[in-house]
């Protein structure tokens, strides 16, 4: 485990990474791929039935290595990095901006092992940093997971289950000397703390970025959209535009953070457009990513960016707007807008990590991969974090960064409490739920380019 420390700057490094290539074709057209309901009946059984599946090592795991290959030079050319070279004795470079884009339901296989099918997001991104082979979701459905990656908290029957009603945890429900919570629910109480929380009290920034919120306004709020306690979730489906899911935002998940509308507000906007337009009836004074891009210092500490439910390959056909009937081009579309954008901001250029990952491994036709790694234990309230297995199956992960090198291969098993404690590593913050105990933390397999 990575020693959580604030690092200090000095010389830049002498490496330097190509810039990403911006997109040089125009934007598929053409364009909901179904996803089985999560039945809250089934997951009780399930939870009552198998208790021995909880072992978190996946079966033939490689050995943890990683390896460094050439980045291509063709059709790029070299950019200047503003970037320092002190790492901590643990490896860790000293990273003040993070940014984690989530995309949605795809295994590894069908992704990285297959390039042809998202030739950018398999093959243009790992170029540029680390491809992480033996990265794993944490659970099944998409909920579960996006809440983990910021809280630590073990999934529950109702969030494995998308929370299709936005309900509060049982008054009685109380959380143990481990930072989990011991019964069933969706917005959790202000003794459930996130990274969002932590970052605020250390006097860091952060921001969740949701395209399409507040699209149409009457569905949800363009800041901070969620349906109100005790009631259904309108945003479980796309409709004609708008495709922002409230359970892909897992910041309005928690009382911590809605119960002060100000500072939700303030902290849960629009993604917007490239240009930085926001949807009509945005506050004024709201900004998205693209205009927080423009300098170090209106680049948040940590930025959350969720597509919408086409660019996050979860529908196909698209239903909010037009798309390929393939998720994966869908993706790649949304990336190759955004991703040059992110990595030649100046926040990035000086110390910048950016993360593309997935939710979850495909839970499309067939059984699910619900296998885990990483010490991944099951929660109080689910036996089964993946439902049918231990985890939410292996998924892989890209890494970029200033600090890694373009081609870096590592097959260190990691997962999405792998990630929020690397964050609270690199801000030296106290460790949430199981980011105290997962087996891993970034460290120098991926940071090959620091020191």
């Amino acid at each position: 485990m990575l020693s959580a420390r604030t690092l200090p700057v000095s010389p830049p490094p002498t490496h330097r990474n190509p810039p990403i290539p911006e997109p040089s074709g125009p934007h598929p057209s053409g364009g909901t791929r179904p996803r089985p309901a999560a039945v809250l009946g089934v997951l009780l059984t399930l939870v009552a039935v198998v208790a021995a599946a909880c072992s978190s090592t996946p079966t033939g795991a490689p050995s943890a290595t990683s390896s460094t290959a050439a980045a291509p030079s063709s059709s790029t050319i070299p950019t200047t990095s503003t970037a320092t070279s002190t790492t901590s004795a643990d490896g860790l470079p000293a990273i003040r901006h993070v940014f984690v884009i989530v995309l949605e339901n795809e295994g590894y296989t069908t992704t990285f092992g297959t390039p042809s099918n998202d030739p950018y997001l398999a093959s243009t991104l790992p170029a540029h940093g680390a491809l992480l082979t033996e990265y794993y979701g944490i659970g099944h459905f998409s909920n579960d997971n996006y809440v983990a990656l910021i809280s630590g908290q073990a999934p529950n029957p109702l969030n494995q289950s998308d929370c299709i009603q936005f309900v509060n945890f049982p008054a009685t429900a109380t959380v143990a000397s481990d930072g989990q919570i011991d019964d069933s629910g969706c917005v959790f109480p202000t003794s459930v703390t996130t990274v969002a929380n932590q970052l605020s009290a250390a006097h860091l920034t952060w921001k969740g970025y949701m395209q399409d919120m507040g699209n149409i306004p009457t569905r949800e709020s363009p800041v901070c959209g969620h349906a109100g306690i005790g009631t259904p979730d309108r945003t479980q489906k796309a409709v004609p535009g708008d495709g922002y899911a409230a359970r892909h935002d897992p910041f309005v998940y928690f009382h911590s953070i809605i119960d002060n509308t100000t500072y939700c507000d303030a902290h849960v906007v629009p993604l917007g457009t490239t240009t930085g337009t926001l949807p009509a009836g945005t506050p004024a004074g709201t900004t998205g990513l693209a205009t927080d891009l423009r300098s170090v210092s209106t680049t948040p500490n940590l930025s959350v960016i969720t597509p919408n439910l086409c660019n996050d390959g979860h529908d196909s056909p698209c239903i909010n707007q037009p798309g390929s009937a393939s998720p994966l081009v869908n993706i790649d579309a949304f990336l190759q807008t955004w991703v040059p954008l992110i990595t030649g901001s100046p926040a990035f250029k000086k110390d910048g990590l950016l993360e593309v990952t997935f939710d979850e491994a495909d839970v499309d036709g067939g059984p699910a991969d619900a296998t885990a790694c990483c010490n991944e234990m099951p929660g109080p309230a689910a036996a089964l974090p993946g439902i049918t297995g231990p985890g939410g199956g292996r998924i892989g992960t890209v890494l970029i960064s200033p600090f890694i090198k373009g081609g870096t291969v590592s097959t260190v098993p990691y997962n999405h409490y792998s990630t929020l404690a690397t964050i609270e590593d690199l801000f030296g913050l106290p460790k949430l739920g199981q980011a105290r105990t997962v087996s891993a933390t970034f460290g120098r397999d991926v940071f090959t380019g620091a020191g």
